[in-house]
């Protein structure tokens, strides 16, 4: 029997109709999926000429890149409940249409969650965030961001291991894993998950969790949009009151500094030192060339400057701080900014060993491969280290299990992405090839180190990467056999070509 308590939040569905008897999909094979769709949800399917359309588009509704948003699909579908979804998938997959889902659209590349002339699922609407009579669940629609989590719980003083920019969305996040402020404390984001409710590829609505659907349960903890379309997240939550955080900004030549001295908080870190504190050390490239260090210190406890980061927040100079004791939403607004909507964006990732040599050469190797790419318009590069000691990994474990295929035995490891932005199309080519250069340079170096671990972080992957491969041989044969019981025609598959299929043949990089 699965506890009632997962359950009592569920996202309201009003004013939908289930799928009906007059839905008749055979005799309606002469008609478009956006005819179909439109007689059947009404106002809910939007058109390009509409302006619901143009702002899920472009306006305030809209993509976090130029590149997703330069799409163009032939509808847009906004469900307000589960129901219209189960709707949607089931008339697109009899027809054999194809579409895409998208969450909050915090993906850079195009048709991560968007599609060219087909149908784009906008979960938008589904953005209801409920709290249990215990406060031990937190429900979330699937198309929430995590700015309305943290506002409602903040006032509460509750908290759900979460997204740390607040205007990406809960379900590309959690379905890719997740890193958060409380990753030492929780494991991963979708270590907390209890349960999710999924619209499946048929447009059944199915519950996975550990006592239904486990293995649908733990195949979505990092199986992305391969097995379902996840309309309600819910999760673990706990009580928070404020914490401690905000950036320091450094001259540039501190960096070696900063480099020996996050591998000393990753070491102190996988120790079990204080699970309280996360670091993202980051080395921002402007026109003129690397220009100033800019870290993001969280410490969850209502407590400044904890011993754990004194090596970081003695270094001087500072040229800026904002470091101040306030709640989750303000931190996470504060760390979205320096990443704002409108740009042409890409990630791209690797994971290593904790090494401060190592990260000085790697660092050498990105000033060397950003020059010839630093006066294209707009051009903003970063350089970010986050530090995935063992402690995370443990917590992970405890909590688990996931398809990521991490665990202590891996070590204190540190992720490496590379966050870049530009404005012309006409540069792409020499952004991608510059990222895949540096990518693929770094990890010979650290295969040469013996630093080199085949993780990659699927929420931070480059379009050309393969992150699904890298959980490991068991996890992709599970991900694999899950989806072949839970989707047999591979709706997902075969019809959702956005995101990060299970089986690729176009990786071309790292």
């Amino acid at each position: 029997m699965i506890p009632a308590i997962l359950f009592a939040a569920a996202v309201a569905c009003n004013a939908c109709g289930a799928l009906g008897a007059s839905l008749d999909l055979k005799s309606s094979n002469s008609s478009s999926c956006c005819s179909i769709l439109h007689s059947k949800l009404g106002s809910k399917v939007s058109f390009p000429n509409s302006t619901v359309f143009q702002n899920e588009q472009n306006g305030s509704s809209g993509y976090w890149t130029q590149q997703e948003a330069s799409l163009t699909p032939a509808c847009r579908v906004t469900p307000t409940c589960t129901q219209d979804v189960a709707l949607a998938v089931s008339i697109m997959s009899s027809r054999k249409c194809r579409f895409a889902v998208r969450g909050g659209g915090h993906m850079g590349w195009a048709g991560s969650a968007n599609i060219a002339n087909g149908v784009t699922i906008d979960l938008g609407a589904l953005n209801s965030v409920s709290v249990s009579s215990d406060h031990s669940i937190t429900s979330v629609g699937g198309g929430a961001r995590w700015e309305s989590v943290y506002l409602k719980l903040d006032a509460m003083e509750l908290a759900v291991s979460g997204g740390r920019v607040a205007d990406v969305g809960v379900g590309g996040l959690t379905t890719g894993g997740g890193n958060s402020f409380f990753a030492p404390r929780e494991g991963f984001v979708c270590d907390n998950v209890e349960n999710f409710e999924v619209v499946l590829g048929t447009g059944e609505t199915v519950n996975a969790n550990n006592y239904e659907n486990r293995a649908l349960f733990i195949a979505l903890k990092g199986g992305s949009n391969n097995l379902g379309i996840v309309t309600r997240f819910d999760l673990k939550t706990f009580k928070q009151g404020k914490l401690w955080g905000g950036f320091i900004i450094y001259p540039i030549t501190s960096a070696a500094e900063q480099f020996q001295y996050l591998e000393d908080f990753v070491t102190a870190s996988g120790n079990g030192v204080d699970d309280y504190a996360t670091i993202i050390n980051s080395y921002i490239f402007l026109p003129a060339g690397p220009s100033f260090v800019a870290n993001q210190y969280t410490y969850t406890k209502p407590e400044a400057f904890p011993a754990v980061l004194k090596n970081f927040t003695d270094l001087q100079p500072q040229l800026q701080s904002t470091m101040r004791i306030t709640n989750l939403t303000d931190i996470t607004i504060e760390l979205g900014a320096g990443t704002p909507n409108g740009f042409r964006q890409l990630f791209g990732t690797a994971t290593f060993g904790n090494n401060a040599g190592f990260f000085a050469d790697m660092f050498a190797l990105a000033e060397k491969v950003f020059q010839p790419i630093q006066s294209i318009a707009d051009f903003q590069a970063s350089f970010v280290l986050q530090p995935m000691p063992k402690s995370i990994l443990r917590k992970s474990v405890a909590n688990g299990p996931n398809s990521l295929g991490l665990t202590p035995a891996s070590g204190n490891l540190v992720w490496l992405d590379l966050t870049l932005q530009w404005s012309n199309p006409s540069d792409d080519a020499a952004v991608n090839n510059a990222t895949q250069t540096l990518l693929r340079q770094s990890i010979s170096l650290a295969k040469s180190r013996g630093l080199y671990n085949e993780f990659i972080y699927l929420n931070y992957a480059l379009q050309a990467q393969d992150p699904i491969a890298g959980y490991g041989p068991s996890n992709v044969a599970n991900l694999k056999a899950t989806s072949r019981q839970y989707d047999p025609e591979q709706v997902f598959q075969k019809l959702v070509p956005g995101g990060f299929k299970l089986s690729r043949q176009d990786t071309t990089c790292c």
